[in-house]
């Protein structure tokens, strides 16, 4: 699976894509700002994104609402992560543009559920 991994914790991110590469044999590339992300999506199409929704630059709402805005991502299953112990509320804005969501650190034996919804 392809996977953009969007966490502005270095170490967090840095293990997590050891762990996702080495252990799950996922092609992953990892970003630390919603810029990054965005940047990166220019030439990457993953299959799967998780992304820190408290980023320093963008929120990770607004990236993933700007992801859904372009068709050829219609596919990529979002993820939301937050590690601040509550999850979005369904009302929040850009809520609804994610297919899962999940505390950090998040259990990747969880990936192969991961679906886009309808």
């Amino acid at each position: 699976m392809k996977i953009l991994l969007v966490e502005d914790n270095r170490t967090l991110a840095d293990v997590s894509s050891r762990l996702l590469r080495e252990v799950y044999e996922h092609d992953v590339q990892a970003t630390s700002t919603g810029r990054e992300a965005l940047k990166r999506l220019e030439e990457f199409t993953p299959d799967l994104v998780l992304l820190d929704v408290h980023l320093p630059d963008i929120s990770g709402c607004e990236v993933a609402r700007r992801i859904r805005e372009q068709q050829r991502f219609n596919d990529t299953v979002l993820v939301a992560l937050t590690g601040w112990g509550s999850l979005l509320a369904e009302e929040e804005e850009g809520a609804d543009s994610f297919d899962a969501q999940f505390r950090k650190p998040m259990d990747f034996d969880l990936l192969p559920t991961l679906h886009r919804k309808a």
